[in-house]
């Protein structure tokens, strides 16, 4: 009975020692503010570095600026849609900027790379911001992944029933643009990243009477490969055959008498598309643009000691350039100058859209037609 009782009393010393501890506590000051501030402080200072490692993650830079801000000051216009006579489909971006343009204005026509879309293209290139500079319009073709699950254009297979039906594909979007909106038929311009540089090509090639040039970034010699095997061969050495054979073999004849002007874009780290290709393509186009071997190429480099270092190499008919190769020092695979928070765009180098539209410029396709055919805008 001693021992419960002693028991019982030690638990209730214990109780009212608890609560005697937790009213002091109450009746104590609380601590200086400073503490308070430095935690606040401390907290901050996590949430700023949390945002900064995530604004330097690739793709999510631009998540808090609205998209009509990066998309330019013009109309965009996404998720159009495209068919032509035979009922194939093609879905398409348009960009159009706010100044006008004299007598119509020129079009520029974008093709994305792998595992892009017409919207990342735009925002990476941020070409739509030349095009309120210049006064052109912009469309961005985009893959169907029914097509080719990683979104590529099939440059790879240039027979008629793929990659070539794609081309003709894009050829009748063109047309049907230009007489839509009433476009200078004699300056369309097509251009091109990785596999949209292999199918910018094609385009240019099979319909030299629509383009009056092109552009080709980081891009596969053309002809050479014939299947999904045989283009990662093409991209990891270019080719051992015959260059303008191969060219040939996937071009209107046409091309050869009309010629198609050639802006060749490469970084010269590129892993996945050996710089080599670059050099190739240059030889194939002189084929097309300047066959006299005896017209020697101009070379400079610009940009010596800097992040956009690029050795240009120029090809003139008369006094103008028609032929230019752009060998980018620094750059690996991606648009360069672009926006480096979109995938396969990169600050590094010269900015690959201004190049892009100063070549353009200068070009143009005197005589050109443009008849839309049975082509459906969506």
């Amino acid at each position: 009975m001693a021992r419960s009782f002693s028991s019982l009393f030690f638990k209730a010393a214990k109780k009212i020692s608890r609560l005697q501890r937790a009213a002091m506590r109450m009746a104590t000051p609380k601590p200086p503010r400073k503490r308070a501030t430095t935690a606040r402080k401390a907290a901050k200072a996590v949430k700023a570095v949390k945002a900064v490692k995530t604004a330097r993650a690739p793709g999510a830079g631009r998540a808090a600026v609205p998209a009509a801000a990066a998309l330019g000051a013009g109309r965009w216009e996404a998720s159009r849609q495209f068919s032509d006579g035979a009922g194939r489909r093609l879905a398409f971006a348009r960009y159009t900027p706010v100044t006008e343009t004299p007598g119509g204005r020129p079009l520029v026509v974008m093709l994305h790379g792998c595992r892009q879309t017409s919207s990342a293209f735009a925002q990476g290139s941020r070409m739509n911001q030349w095009a309120d500079a210049g006064g052109f319009m912009v469309l961005y073709p985009q893959q169907s992944l029914t097509r080719q699950v990683q979104r590529c254009w099939r440059w790879f297979q240039p027979n008629d029933d793929h990659g070539g039906a794609e081309a003709d594909l894009i050829a009748a979007m063109i047309r049907n643009e230009v007489e839509r909106h009433g476009l200078d038929p004699e300056r369309v311009y097509v251009a091109g990243l990785s596999a949209g540089a292999g199918m910018a090509a094609l385009v240019a090639l099979r319909h030299p009477r629509l383009i009056a040039a092109v552009a080709m970034h980081s891009g596969p010699v053309v002809g050479d490969a014939h299947s999904a095997a045989g283009g990662i061969g093409t991209m990891r050495r270019g080719s051992i055959k015959p260059l303008v054979p191969l060219l040939a073999s996937v071009a209107d004849p046409a091309v050869f008498q009309l010629g198609m002007p050639a802006l060749i874009l490469h970084g010269q780290l590129d892993p996945a598309v050996a710089p080599r290709n670059a050099k190739q393509l240059f030889e194939q186009f002189r084929a097309v643009n300047v066959p006299d071997p005896h017209v020697l190429p101009i070379e400079r480099v610009m940009g010596l000691g800097t992040e956009k270092a690029y050795r240009r190499v120029d090809l003139m008919r008369g006094r103008k350039t028609v032929l230019r190769l752009c060998e980018i020092t620094r750059l690996e695979h991606a648009w360069s100058g672009g926006d480096p928070a979109v995938r396969y765009h990169a600050r590094t180098g010269p900015d690959a859209s201004a190049l892009v539209w100063r070549f353009f410029q200068t070009q143009r396709r005197v005589g050109a037609a443009v008849t839309a055919g049975a082509g459906m805008p969506g």
